[in-house]
């Protein structure tokens, strides 16, 4: 038969005190009542933990190696009420966090940073990825919250708009193809752009935005992160289309000009598995994102 916590606490109590008023007092119980918990107790563990002599009460051996064993007992079973609590109130557990390069450049290390200190018994677990792989995953749900590009098609994500996001033009600043047209005037420029199996949903929005301005762009070299290519295009082999965040990046000798095409913008949304909607830590999490995202991203 299992051990009674309240009978696991009593015995510590009085192993501590080797006084069965000063325990009792302590657990606000009768002597009586304490007295048949120890004997509940010992008969549990079949035999004796306690010897009552003249001079008060000793631990026998048996009784001692309970005691080392109780105390960690008891103390983790507080702890694990105190963060159960905490988790239903959704403040602790674990969040899995996706997001991509648009919300890491601007808003997310601060939300991060907000988060962790008004949520401290809360593990983050934060990962960069495309909007395809965060659509995958949180179907799978094997990560509870992720920025994307919206739309998603996916009927199990639920998203919310949170900001405008928009495409820029990237070139080195010794160019010489004239952008003061927006991507138009690019149409016979070597284009360095991240590879479609990075980001499938960024590569396809490249291609949509540069048929808007009247040309397939030609691709002469693809790359695994937006870093990669503002490089490649600071050393002069290509220009680039990217995310407007990245100019928070500050990559040295490369400017930057608007596509002035209307396929340019996109929306950035939160999104989260609807059988997770009545998670309270999600709840407080997208509440948080959208008050301090909102007011972050331009």
């Amino acid at each position: 038969m299992s051990m009674e916590l309240d009978d696991l606490r009593s015995f510590l109590i009085l192993s501590e005190q080797l006084h069965f008023r000063r325990a009792a007092e302590m657990l606000h119980v009768s002597q009586p009542a304490l007295s048949k918990q120890i004997r509940r107790l010992e008969d549990r563990m079949g035999g004796q933990l306690l010897i009552r002599r003249s001079r008060g009460l000793h631990l026998t051996a048996a009784g001692q190696v309970l005691l080392q064993h109780a105390r960690h007992i008891i103390e983790d079973a507080e702890s694990a009420e105190r963060v159960t609590r905490l988790a239903l109130k959704g403040e602790a557990g674990t969040l899995r966090v996706g997001f991509g390069v648009a919300v890491l450049a601007r808003g997310l290390p601060n939300l991060m940073m907000r988060f962790r200190k008004r949520y401290p018994n809360v593990d983050l677990s934060v990962r960069n990825m495309s909007t395809s792989d965060q659509t995958q995953e949180l179907c799978e749900r094997k990560i509870d919250v992720g920025f994307v590009r919206l739309p998603i098609r996916a009927e199990e994500i639920a998203t919310i708009p949170i900001v405008k996001e928009r495409l820029m033009v990237v070139l080195s600043e010794q160019s010489a193809y004239d952008a003061r047209k927006g991507l138009a005037g690019l149409r016979n420029a070597p284009f360095i752009i991240p590879c479609r199996a990075d980001s499938a949903s960024f590569y396809d929005h490249v291609f949509r935005t540069c048929r808007a301005a009247g040309f397939m762009p030609t691709v002469v070299q693809e790359t695994d992160v937006f870093f990669t290519a503002l490089n490649l295009v600071r050393a002069g082999l290509g220009v680039s289309i990217a995310p407007s965040a990245v100019q928070l990046m500050r990559v040295p000798q490369i400017r930057f000009a608007e596509t002035r095409v209307p396929e340019g913008e996109w929306n950035i949304g939160i999104a989260w598995n609807r059988r997770n909607a009545r998670s309270v830590l999600v709840k407080n999490f997208i509440a948080m994102a959208r008050k301090h995202l909102s007011s972050t991203i331009k």
